[in-house]
């Protein structure tokens, strides 16, 4: 007796079309390489959003309230500007950290005001800056925050170059 006990023909494989095979594999090699240049487009993308980020930035929404209040407060003291060594809630700014120095321009003669919050005293300026119809300060490497606010960044000594994200404002 030759064939299949139960009567059944088992099913034959089909036949094989290497037209098709063919085609699914360049199909499956196509969807591979677009998905790796995609995830290596977002990883370049990504890599260079984190690279290019300011070397520091203060957060502006969260703070606005407390640092106009102590902008104002600096008015008050130096009416008509100069230096002082801030005392009480002008020593620390939330965002910012410690104030060293306090430095405020305005004047009759001259529109506009400008408070600078500095956390260093050494010549090279770092800090937070208040400047309504104000330039930026000379020679010295800001960013800008959002409104009146600037951020100052110490001038790199070895470089002559400002950190990442900061912008050189030359003297006049």
């Amino acid at each position: 007796m030759t064939g299949s006990q139960s009567g059944v023909e088992s099913p034959a494989a089909p036949p094989t079309d290497w037209k098709v095979i063919q085609k699914r594999n360049r199909l499956v090699r196509r969807v591979r390489a677009s998905a790796l240049v995609v995830l290596v487009a977002a990883v370049i993308a990504l890599t260079w959003n984190l690279y290019n980020q300011s070397a520091h930035s203060y957060t502006v929404g969260e703070n606005t309230t407390t640092w106009s209040a102590d902008v104002t407060k600096a008015l008050a003291q130096l009416p008509s500007g100069g230096n002082l060594v801030p005392t009480g809630s002008l020593r620390n700014l939330p965002g910012v950290g410690r104030i060293f120095e306090v430095v405020v321009d305005q004047g009759p003669l001259r529109q506009g005001k400008m408070v600078m919050f500095l956390t260093k005293v050494d010549g090279n300026g770092a800090g937070l800056v208040y400047l309504d119809d104000f330039p930026p300060p000379s020679d010295t490497c800001n960013f800008h925050l959002g409104g009146p606010w600037w951020e100052l960044s110490p001038l790199n000594d070895n470089t002559m170059g400002c950190s990442r994200g900061f912008s050189f404002t030359p003297g006049g």
